[in-house]
């Protein structure tokens, strides 16, 4: 008997340190989020620091979580899949020296996939994750309204950077507003809080990011934003109270009120160019990226390149009112007819099977009683931060911006990694004393 007990108790006593080495990895991964999602607001200025060290954080973390603690992140497959065809894509594009070079930034923030999963390990890492979304959502909304009163950004990186077709590391007025919307279901996540007056400080808070992030859309006119949010919250009202649901439709209507008297952003002209679509540019897009795609089926005309793309269109003659749009367009403003155009059917049904992957967990941890609230409370934001970006991206949006692939991938990311952790029967079978559903090690991931 006691030489059982003394084999356990080494085999215990690795346990727990893999636990505490998945959990430290975990906060690392969580710190180099929180900084990509505070770097977009700050600029190209720090952009070159900033991307060195989150790179090397974040492969360290990951190296550390699966060498020590015995962390696998899931569905790395398809996404490894993804990443090969484009780069496949970027090799045979005509314009080779163009899509390899600005592909290389989205490639890189594919990193983000897995490590938002290993985040989901610890509570404080996605308390740092939130907190910095709400951070990056006030931090922009302030901006807007810094840049609509005096000119000008109050923020180092906002102005337009001089290749104005890569976008990496900046934001303009109107991308800072986008990246408001795929953040705020983060930044609104309740957490619970036993402290005297936590709940009258958190109502305070997410009333003031709210607020924040709808004064940016006004100010921006961004119909296509001003949508993602009305969808975003209407998610969230499934899986949560239902009064979002009501909410939502008001701030939706009365937002658009105001930007129509107050023809914040244009909002008129852009309004009515909706209701007429021979006015509307991005039809005329969408026609050239699909032609883009059947020129070229199977890999595309490689990514990041549509601007190139774009403008070899001029010398094509077309009907009346169909002409290529005046000036550059860098990307499509559809991301499913980006992707067709860019990388073809192979880099779509690769993307297209990450896509079913992420939902299909989704469902299953959204499942009533299926995970503990905290468990669905993450689970519910990136189910609404994946529909806002999936509403978006039908009008706007782009993989060429790195805001947007750093919203999609820590989305995807949190909800697989949370429909990885045991749910509340399987976690009390285990140890129903000790062993908490959100901070069970992820052998189960394996």
């Amino acid at each position: 008997m006691e030489i059982q007990e003394r084999a356990v108790e080494p085999s215990a006593h690795r346990d727990m340190n893999a636990s505490r080495a998945t959990r430290v990895a975990s906060l690392a991964a969580a710190c180099a989020i929180a900084l990509l999602c505070l770097w977009m607001p700050l600029g190209r200025p720090t952009a070159p620091l900033l991307s060195s060290a989150v790179l090397g954080a974040l492969v360290l973390a990951l190296v550390v979580a699966r060498v020590l603690g015995g962390f696998v992140p899931r569905h790395m497959v398809p996404l490894a899949l993804l990443a090969v065809v484009t780069l496949v894509s970027a090799w045979l594009s005509p314009f080779a020296n163009f899509a390899l070079d600005r592909s290389a930034a989205g490639l890189v923030l594919l990193l983000v996939f897995p490590a938002a999963q290993l985040i989901t390990v610890s509570p404080a890492a996605v308390r740092i994750v939130c907190g910095s979304a709400a951070l990056a959502v006030t931090t922009c909304g302030l901006d807007i309204a810094w840049q609509y009163f005096f000119g000008s950004s109050l923020l180092l990186g906002v102005p337009e950077p001089s290749d104005r077709w890569r976008f990496t590391g900046s934001l303009t007025n109107a991308n800072e507003v986008g990246f408001v919307a795929l953040l705020l279901p983060f930044a609104l996540m309740q957490r619970r809080n036993n402290q005297p007056n936590a709940r009258i400080r958190a109502q305070v808070a997410r009333a003031a990011t709210i607020i924040t992030a709808l004064f940016g859309v006004l100010l921006t006119g961004s119909r296509a934003t001003l949508g993602g949010i009305f969808v975003g919250a209407n998610i969230t009202s499934w899986f949560g109270k239902r009064v979002f649901l009501r909410w939502s439709l008001v701030f939706a209507i009365s937002v658009a009120a105001i930007a129509w008297i107050g023809d914040f952003g244009s909002f008129r002209k852009r309004a009515v160019e909706s209701l007429r679509p021979q006015d509307e540019m991005r039809l005329r897009t969408w026609r050239i990226a699909f032609e883009a795609f059947v020129d070229r089926p199977l890999f595309g005309a490689g990514p990041a390149v549509f601007y190139e793309v774009n403008e070899q269109s001029r010398s094509t003659q077309r009907p009346v009112g169909w002409e290529t749009p005046p000036g550059g367009m860098p990307w499509v403003h559809n991301v499913p007819l980006e992707l067709l155009a860019e990388r073809g059917l192979v880099g779509t049904a690769a993307f297209s099977w990450l896509v079913f992957v992420v939902i299909r967990d989704l469902r299953i941890t959204l499942r009533p009683h299926a995970r503990s609230p905290e468990t669905r409370a993450i689970a519910s934001a990136a189910a609404a931060s994946l529909a806002t970006f999936a509403a978006m991206s039908l009008f706007d949006l782009t993989l060429l911006k790195d805001w947007c692939s750093i919203a999609l991938w820590l989305s995807a990311g949190l909800a697989v990694g949370v429909a990885g952790i045991p749910s509340v029967q399987q976690a009390g079978q285990a140890n129903p004393s000790t062993q908490s559903p959100h901070l069970s090690p992820r052998s189960s991931a394996k």
